[in-house]
């Protein structure tokens, strides 16, 4: 407890204390705005020649591509691991880790506190296995290719100690268990696993104690393995639970997994000296919706991905970009003829900017698939080569 003085100077000295008044900092104000990214608890700020690693959801994805393309170093985007697989939309999207446990047991492996397991593996088929404390879309392999696939992914995530900022983003509280080996899974088993041993894997809702003592060790390890001096920055993830598997509407579900998250955060930045908590989760939530999402609902749209990752950018220092001056590019759109048909369709700005969002989000789908066909190509090429090289005319 404070005194009340101590009450009104912090409030006094909060620039972002009212959430309605004539200021131009309340939350109304802002708000209004339509995109809002709430101040965080920051204690450092970073340099431009820092490196950084992003662990976490599929949130943690947007983050870290969005750092790349500022021109940051983002040692979670270096992969050079055998057989991922090409189910996944993001390359990355195989190292998803949506629980606080699961984000606890890979970096217990890659700092060689606990090693991986055979056991682990899941055989979906004879001689055929899966990791499960991956994406399920990641490739498959007998026992020896997935552990020496295992021995790269270690490596993967070992570069985690050599970063200057590690990126967070917790995910959700819905963790399904191996019996068997005592490790959490990264989500749930496949449907014919389950079929077929379903009493091996349990499921449980991470409750805020387990949660809490998850991110207390995992932050215990980085300093242990990290780097000297290593920042954390920890966020939570807007995207909401794909399903659920409690009794719960799951728009209830979800917000008991990120409210029981959001907590976890705040208390971490607040209890541990060069720990952050940026408010992504907030700046999704609270924006026009209409700009935040895509049209599923379930994933954050790059117009707002963007704004978030610039504004971390210029908060922590490794970017001295100001704010745009959209004149020239409003004078580019008032000559181009698809947005003056979409303009004169449009009931309101808000269909405008829907529309516009809408077509941000297509074309970025349609890269990652031309990226996707381009790796398949790839893979497929040394075997055409090779056997090329064995033709005799």
């Amino acid at each position: 407890m404070i005194s009340s003085k101590e009450a009104l100077r912090l409030g006094r000295d909060n620039s972002h204390d009212r959430w309605s008044s004539s200021g131009e900092q309340s939350a109304e104000e802002r708000i209004g705005r339509r995109i809002v990214v709430p101040a965080g608890r920051q204690s450092f700020t970073a340099g431009p020649g820092d490196t950084f690693f992003a662990i976490g959801s599929c949130f943690a994805r947007n983050v870290e591509e969005r750092l790349e393309g500022a021109g940051a170093k983002v040692s979670s985007r270096r992969i050079n691991i055998r057989d991922m697989g090409h189910g996944s939309a993001r390359e990355g999207g195989i190292f998803n880790k949506y629980t606080p446990v699961s984000i606890l047991q890979e970096l217990k492996w890659a700092a060689g506190i606990e090693n991986y397991p055979e056991a682990a593996l899941l055989e979906e088929r004879k001689d055929s296995f899966y990791d499960p404390y991956l994406s399920s879309k990641a490739g498959r392999g007998n026992i020896e290719q997935m552990m020496a696939r295992r021995a790269e992914i270690g490596q993967y995530f070992a570069q985690a100690f050599d970063a200057d900022i590690v990126v967070i983003t917790l995910g959700l509280i819905e963790s399904w268990v191996d019996r068997e080996t005592g490790l959490s899974l990264n989500e749930a088993p496949t449907p014919k696993l389950l079929a077929r041993a379903g009493d091996r894997f349990g499921f449980e809702t991470l409750d805020l104690e387990t949660c809490e003592e998850a991110v207390k060790e995992t932050i215990a390890i980085l300093k242990t393995h990290g780097k000297p001096g290593q920042r954390i920055v920890m966020t939570v993830s807007p995207v909401p639970l794909g399903r659920t598997f409690t009794d719960q509407d799951i728009i209830v579900a979800n917000m008991t997994s990120k409210s029981t998250l959001r907590v976890v955060a705040m208390r971490q930045a607040e209890q541990t000296e060069g720990l952050d908590y940026f408010p992504s989760y907030e700046a999704v939530v609270t924006s026009d919706p209409l700009l935040s999402w895509q049209r599923d609902r379930r994933h954050v749209s790059d117009a707002v991905v963007g704004q978030i990752i610039e504004t971390f950018l210029q908060r922590y220092g490794v970017s001295k970009k100001g704010s745009d001056d959209l004149a020239a590019a409003l004078e580019q759109l008032r000559g181009d003829p698809n947005f003056l048909k979409w303009s004169d369709r449009a009931e309101d700005t808000e269909a405008l900017m829907a529309k516009l969002n809408q077509e941000v989000n297509k074309y970025k789908n349609m890269t990652i698939r031309l990226q996707k066909e381009l790796r398949e190509a790839q893979a497929i090429r040394p075997p055409i080569q090779q056997a090329a090289k064995q033709v005799r005319f």
